[in-house]
């Protein structure tokens, strides 16, 4: 009985291996809660701080003492703020176990840090919500490193775009030159040997013929020179200054210049403008509106008034501006990857040279503007640029 009685007294004092197992499990999980270079933080089912290790102090710069008295919704940034509660919606709705996410904290000095939070939730026994555990690692360095990865790829494909584009401005002024440079020059020359070889006692009028062809050779070769020296200009100007522009404004000034063709065609220019006030060289807008609104007048329908319509709108940072007729129209077909060329004219009976739609899109892309075209034959015409 006695010695019963002995057994029983050990097995009710001294500790199973279950307890010594548990007891240890816990002071495991203690170390590693209170060494972790990871934060780890036991965080209440709304949002208050239970416990924190001292990494989680060193990434949001708050003492435990005073985490205490915040929320996790205190200190995360706002914009990360929603999809964070929603994610503790749905673990405390049972949707999901547990959820990893890339946030912000507000530091106590209010500096911003990402994080890549890991977060799971313990349950009681009686199913109710005990407390979230939040493993927290700062990944601040390594997003700075990754953001500042994009921002170079981004600057080296803007680099290859401007090159490839370079390259592609020097093929269009390689054929500029074989064409109409080379073309005109080597007119001249072998017009000259004629010339040489002529007999000017015996055969004067030849030589008139001779010389006048000399002079439209070399005055087509001076517009060609012309073109390429104020089309290399504007791509090289650097200085030009921008302005406040009137758009309404600048529009019945060149309107006043056109006043004359405008009236004999009974013209019909409406203005639909969204914006008024446009920051950009004064002298090309006058420019671009210049030869936009004249182009319209200039190849519009036999016997039929041109109705012109001009029309600004915002989209972002960018101002639309769209001038729209109702003339010839172009097949964009036939010349749809010629409309900007140089030298490049599509209705035959007109004085025209092609020029001005290619400066013209020299001059919007100098300053980082684009310049597209719609249009169908006998329905009219629609440039539409972004300025």
């Amino acid at each position: 009985m006695q010695k019963h009685n002995i057994r029983r007294t050990n097995s009710v004092n001294s500790p199973t291996k279950t307890e010594e197992h548990f007891k240890k499990s816990i002071d495991i999980f203690s170390n590693a809660f209170k060494y972790s270079a990871t934060g780890i933080a036991l965080i209440s089912p709304d949002g208050k701080w239970l416990e924190v290790n001292d990494a989680v102090c060193t990434i949001t710069g708050y003492s435990k003492h005073e985490l205490m008295k915040l929320t996790f919704q205190d200190i995360t940034y706002p914009d990360d703020l929603e999809i964070d509660l929603e994610l503790v919606g749905q673990m405390l709705n049972k949707e999901i176990d547990n959820y990893n996410l890339e946030k912000r904290y507000i530091t106590k000095t209010s500096k911003v840090v990402w994080v890549l939070l890991t977060v799971s939730l313990v349950w009681s026994d009686e199913n109710t919500p005990n407390f979230f555990i939040s493993q927290i690692l700062d990944i601040t360095e390594s997003k700075e490193l990754t953001d500042e990865l994009r921002r170079k790829n981004e600057e080296l494909e803007a680099t290859q775009g401007k090159l490839v584009e370079k390259v592609e401005q020097l093929e269009e002024f390689s054929h500029i030159i074989a064409h109409n440079v080379r073309g005109p020059a080597k007119n001249i020359q072998m017009l000259a040997e004629m010339f040489k070889k002529t007999d000017s006692s015996e055969n004067l009028f030849g030589n008139l013929e001779i010389i006048g062809m000399i002079d439209m050779a070399s005055t087509s070769l001076l517009e060609s020179l012309e073109t390429l020296i104020i089309s290399t200009q504007m791509r090289l100007d650097r200085g030009i200054t921008y302005d406040n522009c009137d758009i309404k404004a600048t529009t019945e000034q060149v309107i006043s210049q056109l006043q004359g063709v405008i009236h004999e065609k009974k013209a019909i220019i409406t203005q639909n403008f969204l914006v008024y006030i446009v920051s950009y060289p004064k002298i090309y807008l006058e420019n671009i509106l210049y030869n936009l609104i004249s182009n319209a007048l200039k190849y519009s329908k036999k016997n039929v008034a041109p109705k012109i319509i001009l029309s600004t709108r915002q989209i972002g940072d960018n101002v639309i501006l769209s001038v729209k007729d109702n003339g010839l129209g172009i097949d964009l077909k036939k010349f749809g990857n010629k409309i900007f060329k140089l030298n490049e004219t599509f209705h035959k009976g007109y004085d025209s040279r092609g020029i001005g739609l290619y400066l013209l899109k020299t001059q919007i892309e100098s300053l980082n503007g684009t310049i597209s075209v719609k249009s169908k034959v006998n329905s009219g015409t629609e440039f539409v640029l972004i300025l």
